[in-house]
């Protein structure tokens, strides 16, 4: 009996170390300098592009979401702990959506958020959002696994 509670502890303590090694390793992958200037990368684009979506709308507005998917998935990383789904899509204020390849001062890396407001018949106003800006192209780097 006292070998084999020797024995599972041995195996746990050389499990646990094993594991804490790994981990080690981890925790330093994410804490180099390339990888720090990647987050706050990430972290400026969806800020700018919640800066410019506040532009356009106010908190509460209802607003319809209007992309393809990964524009989609990107638009609410950036607004989706403020902004309201409109439902039905008719009540909608807005349809907000992004748009890529923008040039300029106001872009994004190079995106930048587009609302469509509706007008008399099938017209509509489009404004595109300003006030931010995050220079370069693309979206930022995806993270490590």
């Amino acid at each position: 009996m006292v070998v084999v509670g020797i024995i599972v502890a041995v195996v746990a303590v050389v499990a646990m170390t094993g594991q804490a090694v790994r981990g080690n390793r981890t925790v330093g992958v994410q804490r180099t300098a390339v990888v720090e200037r990647d987050a706050a990368l990430d972290d400026a684009f969806y800020h700018c592009l919640d800066v410019q979506a506040r532009g356009l709308i106010r908190p509460g507005e209802p607003v319809e979401l209007r992309d393809d998917l990964a524009h989609l998935v990107t638009l609410i990383k950036a607004v989706g702990s403020w902004v309201t789904v409109a439902d039905p899509a008719s009540t909608a204020v807005a349809q907000l959506s992004l748009r890529d390849g923008v040039t300029g001062q106001d872009a994004c890396l190079g995106t930048v958020v587009v609302a469509r407001f509706p007008g008399p018949g099938p017209s509509f106003t489009e404004r595109v959002g300003t006030g931010a800006n995050v220079p370069g192209k693309g979206p930022p780097p995806a993270p490590p696994l």
